[in-house]
């Protein structure tokens, strides 16, 4: 097939942009696997811990608990058990906090996808409120798009 001059430039950078922004499969898992798991804040941790806590329960949209979630309401919950204020949206996280390299990702940091966060656990786990279906979750890492830091 023969591609005119003008749309064939255009092709080419819309598979660019495709590349540069896939997502990797497990590098976070690898990370922790080889031992490079960098440290974290106790304040981050017991956000982790609070998360932990909600493993189990269900999905919910809009959910901030006690007894139902939706990804950005565990975040903001878990964040919340040790006084940090967060949005409930993962575009209003992502518009609110530091964002961090994927590289330098630790426990407590947020994982953030378009229209979806989950809590870094560490050693390669995440703690999310996926779906209705599998309601709140820990699962192996998928290595997020983006990764933001709330204070603490």
């Amino acid at each position: 097939m023969r591609l005119g001059p003008l749309l064939a430039p255009l092709l080419l950078v819309g598979c660019a942009h495709a590349t540069a922004h896939a997502p990797r499969t497990h590098w976070l898992v690898d990370r922790a696997w080889a031992g490079r798991e960098p440290p974290t804040t106790s304040r981050a941790w017991s956000a982790v811990m609070f998360a932990s806590g909600q493993v189990g329960k269900s999905y919910c949209w809009g959910g901030v608990g006690p007894s139902c979630f939706d990804c950005s309401g565990l975040v903001r919950e878990a964040w919340g058990s040790v006084g940090v204020g967060l949005p409930h949206s993962s575009e209003a996280i992502a518009g609110a906090l530091r964002e961090v390299p994927l590289d330098q990702v630790r426990a407590g940091d947020i994982l953030w996808w378009p229209g979806h966060v989950a809590l870094y656990a560490g050693y390669g786990w995440t703690i999310e409120a996926l779906d209705a279906r599998d309601g709140v979750i820990r699962r192996a890492a998928h290595d997020p798009y983006r990764a933001f830091r709330p204070p603490g």
